[in-house]
């Protein structure tokens, strides 16, 4: 006989460094969490999340693009020596994607986007210029065409929760914009910043 029982778990799921121009660092991780109570039985009732990423605006994810409990799954570079640049007044596009893993268990779908190492107004001593960089961006995140987040600075919640549950198998597909705006001046050369995407799945 099945007991009912409720699970948590919770993986770092990808991570990625983001070089911006010049000494300007931003780096992008995954991290998801689900909640269930089911008659857990390890095949049919199971649930949890996976998830995929990458830079630009034309990525699809394919069967063997999903990740979980890998940190070192999604990756990239911007800057000196990279195809993608992140300077004052500059943009980076990414494309997200989180996936439904269960066989056959619907659930709601939370994002939040953090910065997991905040480090608020703390200045260089040799420089005097800021480490923290999270502060300064904007964020614009939206699903086919619906914008969930209409550039959001990082000093407000970067949260959305989407009302509709997330049927077993079928995944939902983000367009992130990352914006460091032109007034962001050389107090802050040299600033560094993780941005988490985080994921957080509940069964319905």
């Amino acid at each position: 006989m099945r007991t009912m029982r409720s699970e948590r778990a919770r993986a770092l799921l990808a991570s990625g460094v983001l070089l911006a121009s010049g000494a300007l660092l931003t780096a992008a991780a995954f991290t998801d969490y689900d909640d269930v109570t089911v008659a857990l039985d390890g095949s049919h009732n199971r649930f949890g999340i996976v998830v995929a990423g990458a830079a630009g605006t034309q990525w699809e994810p394919t069967s063997n693009s999903w990740v979980q409990g890998n940190p070192e799954a999604y990756r990239i570079a911007l800057g000196s020596g990279s195809s993608h640049v992140l300077s004052p007044g500059g943009i980076l596009d990414l494309r997200i994607a989180v996936k439904n893993d269960s066989p056959s268990l619907a659930g709601l779908i939370d994002l939040d986007i953090v910065d997991p190492q905040p480090r608020g107004q703390q200045s260089d001593p040799a420089t005097g210029n800021y480490l923290e960089l999270f502060d300064q961006l904007l964020f614009t995140v939206s699903e086919g065409g619906t914008v969930l987040l209409d550039r959001v600075p990082a000093t407000q919640p970067l949260s959305f929760a989407w009302s509709a549950p997330l049927a077993a198998g079928d995944h939902r597909l983000l367009d992130v914009r990352i914006e460091l705006p032109d007034s962001v001046d050389n107090r802050w050369q040299g600033a560094s910043t993780d941005v988490q995407f985080q994921f957080e799945a509940v069964n319905s």
